[in-house]
């Protein structure tokens, strides 16, 4: 009688060249990039057409903008730090790590509300006294969708960091780890160049 030899089944997560929630986030990363471009791409095409026709305001952007671009520079050190720690597993490393990019993510939005309060005592409200006249309303649209996308960051991250104090998080379960990784360099590096453009184009 011939013996049987059992081949072991691969579990779901094996039968995936790339786990599903990574190409997921990869999907997201470019719509997100397409918006962005859209947007840029419509400042622009309009910001001759509005300058001919004297629509539109040539302003400095608030310092504050400037500040929140050098926290996300050193969150982007500390959320690289958290990840190299849980590869290594050094767990407790990697929660610290966690927890300190959460509070930058934190204080990056606080940067950009000020930086809202600022354009306001300017007087460069979303819509000015000339309605035609929308040059801060770029940087309105700008800064807001892209805030939108740091609050997106932050859940994730909390959900990671609640994981990690789980011990969840480590050298053998990467996957949110590594998607919170590259998450937030994403919008880390999306600022910094979303803030060039607004600074040498406005």
């Amino acid at each position: 009688m011939k013996q049987v030899t059992k081949i072991p089944m691969k579990t779901n997560r094996e039968n995936y060249r790339i786990a599903p929630a990574r190409f997921n986030l990869w999907l997201m990363m470019i719509a997100s990039c397409m918006l962005f471009a859209a947007i840029v791409s419509a400042y622009v095409v309009h910001k001759p057409d509005a300058e001919a026709k004297q629509l539109w305001t040539a302003f400095d952007l608030p310092v504050y903008f400037l500040f929140s671009v050098l926290t996300a520079i050193v969150s982007s050190g500390t959320i690289f730090l958290a990840f190299r720690a849980a590869k290594q597993d050094e767990l407790a490393q990697n929660r610290l790590f966690l927890a300190i990019t959460l509070a930058l993510g934190l204080v990056f939005c606080v940067f950009q509300y000020l930086g809202w309060k600022q354009l306001l005592a300017m007087g460069l409200a979303f819509v000015n006294a000339k309605s035609e006249d929308i040059s801060a309303s770029y940087v309105w649209v700008i800064t807001a969708v892209h805030v939108l996308h740091v609050l997106g960051g932050l859940i994730l991250l909390t959900v990671t960091l609640v994981r990690a104090f789980q011990f969840r998080v480590h050298k053998k379960d990467m996957t949110l780890m590594s998607i919170s990784h590259t998450y937030w360099h994403f919008v880390g590096l999306l600022w910094i160049y979303l803030y060039l453009f607004l600074y040498f184009a406005g």
